[in-house]
């Protein structure tokens, strides 16, 4: 059957050796449909973007690589604004015949403004793991807004394994919709499914809060580096804080800003979901970074009184300004079947992110 690899299956595939890392796995490492991916020991600046084709990542690595480093488990190695790295990540993949992997950045990787993408060894497709693959997996790492201090064992990517194609069609979807909501308007109320090829759940973003309640955040330029293992940073040194403003807001070219949406997501042990990337008709916008949403997000088990969670938007406009107004429909969710009910859900064991409205980063302080 089509369907999402769940955290037991994913448990099962690093004791067999199908996945294997160079250092041992971390007991928080296997998320309820995704397995998140580790920085490895070397790090490399890179001349530009590449995909390795049929030539291969060493060689392309050695004819565009400018520096290398070692990553360090307790020294962090600061990635300057602007700069292309490529790390090698401590998974190995030997996987199984007809299983197959995306990937996607993890959340506070997106709301950083750090764009990632895996590479194969050969791959010519970003975030692509072709069905059956043997070998290691590399991650491209270019930090947009700020600068980044990582260590070797920090995860900004996760991967997710499948069989088959497994979204939810149209039908299937309403009928989830109908009798117990993946994603509500603001009053509860079901959103409408949008017939698309996948079909999915638009999203629209929300700009009318009270008084003094953030609306969203713009990333401030040339700020000290942010270390991924640091808590508790201060908002003002880093982000503009927007608020609700009648005509909405105007978005300055290549500047970086986060949004929610209106509409809440209730995501159960069946099934798991993905934003998709940007529709250009609805305007020159990279929408999101981090796609994936794991099962669990947003759903207590008590459906009289789960309110769900928002999406976090990271948002970035190209060339020319861009009125963003309340309730814009932007963005899509697409929705997929998970092989089984996962042994593991998300935020059981606490996450910075479920029941969230408006929240930064894990690395800020709550507003």
């Amino acid at each position: 059957m089509s369907s999402i690899l769940v955290s037991q299956s994913l448990r099962s595939l690093t004791e067999s050796g199908a996945i294997r890392a160079l250092i041992p796995f971390a007991r928080d490492q296997i998320q309820p449909s995704s397995l998140d991916l580790r920085l490895g020991a070397r790090v490399w600046q890179m001349q530009c973007s590449f995909l390795p084709g049929h030539q291969g990542i060493e060689k392309k690595i050695g004819r565009l690589s400018t520096a290398v480093w070692r990553a360090d488990r307790d020294e962090p190695l600061v990635l300057h604004q602007g700069g292309v790295y490529l790390a090698e990540l401590e998974e190995v993949l030997e996987l199984p015949a007809g299983i197959w992997g995306r990937t996607n950045p993890k959340s506070s990787t997106g709301r950083l403004d750090v764009f990632v993408r895996v590479l194969t060894e050969q791959g010519d497709a970003f975030d692509t793991i072709p069905e059956g693959y043997c070998g290691r997996l590399f991650l491209e790492i270019t930090p947009q807004s700020f600068h980044i201090a990582v260590r070797r064992g920090d995860t900004l990517a996760q991967l997710r394994l499948a069989r088959g194609r497994p979204g939810l069609d149209a039908e299937s979807l309403r009928e989830w919709q109908a009798s117990s909501p993946l994603c509500s308007w603001s009053d509860d109320s079901p959103a409408p499914v949008i017939d698309a090829m996948p079909p999915g759940v638009l999203l629209s973003v929300d700009l009318d809060e009270p008084i003094g309640v953030p609306v969203g955040y713009q990333a401030r330029r040339h700020m000290p580096p942010i270390d991924l293992r640091h808590r508790d940073l201060p908002i003002e040194r880093y982000w503009n804080t927007l608020y609700a403003h009648e005509d909405g807001h105007v978005l300055e070219p290549e500047q970086f800003y986060i949004f929610a949406t209106r509409e809440r997501l209730r995501i159960p042990p069946d099934v798991c979901a993905e934003l998709v990337a940007f529709d250009a008709t609805k305007g020159e916008l990279r929408t999101h970074y981090a796609g994936f949403i794991d099962s669990g997000f947003g759903w207590s088990g008590d459906d009289s009184s789960d309110l769900g969670s928002k999406l976090v938007l990271e948002i970035r406009t190209h060339d020319v300004p861009f009125l963003l107004e309340h309730g814009q429909p932007l963005f899509r969710v697409e929705f997929m079947r998970n092989e089984a009910k996962p042994d593991v859900l998300y935020g059981r064991s606490g996450s910075h992110y479920q029941g969230q409205s408006l929240r930064l980063a894990k690395q800020f302080r709550r507003a």
